[in-house]
């Protein structure tokens, strides 16, 4: 990936050529829109804002015509440009005003929050339009398929669907911008991507409002306040994330450790409760810099 990065650094033609392509792959190989993404956060941070929105504008042409042009609709295609391209440019505007890793995090929750909201609010009960969106989409897969359609199974999903989709989001958005940083410091300033991740810590705002959710969810039942702890603890997730790198490198353990975190992370979801217990705890105790000190 990082050869992607080298070509597109070369010049403006090399960049929009390459997120040219990138695009127009992303219409049937979805993943790709990780790399368009992380285009636009090089570009953003490296160059300019204005030279990262320029090839925000390529992006969004290409996805949106090729789109329209095969699915006869631009909403996949608007699917794509929030999911890849435009909250990562303005994640990256903002990585690149303030230098800090833990502000972009902090924003990328902040939207996702507010989409949470806005998304509650828009269709009233989640659940029953996850419910009416599976038995629109997919009853009818299974049927012409001759397959018996798992209406217990999807009923269950869509009680956690929203939660399970702002977790996703959070996640994404700020891998691809982990990504744009890591190729910068790759290209340009060796060993900064390190200190960067290393030193994510979200204001402590954010810690007071996890707990005031998380009470708030131990008391009540209330959907709302269940989809928008997901979001707080995807974000705090990088935090103990960025607390185990950061004892992993002080203990000097062998590489070993942090690849068997990241097989329990993928494999048992509770592990993004502990590391985000871990990222909250080190908000006021800043175990980082006591381990340090030690």
């Amino acid at each position: 990936m990082l050869s992607v990065a080298n070509f597109i650094m070369r010049g403006p033609k090399q960049a929009f050529i390459a997120t040219l392509i990138l695009s127009i792959l992303t219409v049937w190989i979805a993943p790709l829109g990780v790399l368009v993404g992380a285009i636009i956060a090089l570009v953003t941070l490296r160059v300019s804002v204005q030279e990262g929105f320029k090839v925000l504008l390529v992006a969004m042409v290409s996805v949106l015509a090729v789109t329209s042009y095969y699915a006869g609709s631009m909403l996949p295609g608007w699917v794509a440009v929030f999911e890849y391209m435009l909250p990562i440019w303005l994640l990256s505007w903002v990585l690149r005003q303030t230098d800090s890793l833990a502000l972009s995090l902090s924003l990328n929750m902040l939207m996702v929050g507010l989409a949470v909201i806005g998304f509650h609010w828009l269709v009233g009960d989640p659940v029953n339009w996850w419910q009416q969106v599976f038995k629109d989409y997919l009853l009818p897969v299974f049927e012409q398929s001759g397959t018996a359609y798992p209406q217990q199974m999807l009923e269950s999903i869509t009680e956690v669907a929203t939660l399970l989709l702002a977790m996703f989001v959070v996640v994404l958005w700020f891998s691809i911008i982990l990504l744009g940083r890591w190729w910068q410091s790759r290209l340009y300033a060796p060993g900064q991507f390190q200190a960067d991740f290393y030193d994510i810590r979200l204001p402590k705002n954010i810690a007071f409002l996890a707990v005031i959710v998380a009470l708030l969810g131990l008391f009540t039942q209330v959907m709302l306040i269940q989809d928008l702890s997901s979001v707080l603890m995807a974000g705090l997730m990088f935090q103990g994330l960025a607390v185990a790198h950061h004892s992993a490198n002080k203990r000097q353990l062998n590489g070993f450790w942090l690849g068997g975190l990241y097989v329990l992370l993928f494999l048992f979801p509770q592990t993004i409760l502990i590391l985000a217990t871990i990222g909250l705890i080190d908000t006021w105790v800043d175990i980082r810099n006591r381990w340090s000190q030690s």
